[in-house]
């Protein structure tokens, strides 16, 4: 191997470290600073029962998808034309491809591989697992639309603009469905 050919593969591990680093401290920064892992913070941590979990990490999933696609509509409008529009399109297309592989290779994590996939038993972690992994891969892409979007803004030093979030929700109101869920069990008479 040439002595360039190492200071550029050296360069290119270096910048995807670095790449990495700002991704994944992004992420925890906003983990803390948006709304909707604040408003899942309780549900996610008080939820117990297989039902409860899956019901939970369905409703986040369902707030990062969301989030998500009104990140790129927001990024669509700040493009005059159709080509740079379309790339945000393919964008959000490939996230929703990497989204259902993640869950595919989730309910793998859960199940007995020694048995053919027709007839493959899952455990009962296998649903809210994959949730989980598809909430995550529609939260890092909304995090990589904002950071573009507030990226672009950036450039004009007139313009403070700061992304605002479309969730307004109280979370999967997980306090609230096991009180209907109480109020509708009739007990068994002796």
């Amino acid at each position: 191997m040439s002595k360039k050919s190492v200071i550029i593969l050296i360069a290119m591990l270096f910048l995807l470290v670095v790449g990495f680093n700002s991704t994944a401290f992004a992420m925890v920064n906003d983990c803390i600073n948006n709304p909707i892992d604040k408003a899942f913070l309780k549900d996610r941590n008080e939820a117990m029962s297989t039902v409860e979990i899956n019901y939970v990490m369905g409703k986040y999933a369902e707030a990062w998808q969301a989030e998500m696609n009104h990140a790129a509509t927001v990024i669509k409008g700040k493009y005059e034309f159709d080509e740079d529009k379309t790339r945000i399109d393919d964008y959000i297309e490939a996230y929703e491809k990497v989204a259902a592989a993640a869950i595919r290779v989730e309910w793998l994590k859960w199940s007995d591989t020694t048995q053919s996939p027709e007839g493959r038993h899952f455990g009962t972690g296998a649903v809210s697992a994959s949730s989980s992994a598809k909430a995550n891969i529609y939260k890092q892409a909304t995090f990589n639309l904002i950071n573009t979007y507030q990226g672009q803004e950036g450039s004009n030093p007139d313009n403070n603009f700061k992304y605002s979030y479309i969730y307004s929700g109280k979370g999967a109101e997980l306090e609230k469905i096991k009180e209907n869920m109480n109020k509708n069990t009739t007990p068994i008479n002796k």
